[in-house]
């Protein structure tokens, strides 16, 4: 991320990913990215964008240029959303881990 000067940061405080996500919400960070138990057997993480709240998932492979593209605003979240999978987690259940 950050060689593609992508500000970024890791949030490893054990907080529920509800609460994490909430944080990240009060201060405006546009997108959220989940590395989760997935990722390791798919090579996948998931993608959330503020606004919306839409999940998805996207190859780690592809993940920089995604945000990339929609920091410089050369693709639309609709354009991306077109082209990856919804991701819908169960909040209670990570929330109750």
């Amino acid at each position: 991320m950050k060689k593609n000067l992508i500000s970024c940061k890791v949030d490893d405080t054990g907080h529920s990913i509800g609460k994490r996500y909430a944080r990240t919400d009060e201060i405006g960070i546009p997108f959220g990215i989940t590395v989760d138990f997935q990722t390791i057997d798919e090579k996948s993480v998931t993608l959330r964008e503020l606004y919306t709240m839409k999940q998805l998932r996207v190859p780690l492979s592809d993940i920089d240029k995604v945000l990339v593209n929609l920091s410089q605003e050369t693709e639309s979240w609709e354009e991306v959303c077109k082209k990856y999978p919804a991701f819908a987690s169960n909040e209670k259940e990570e929330e109750e881990k």
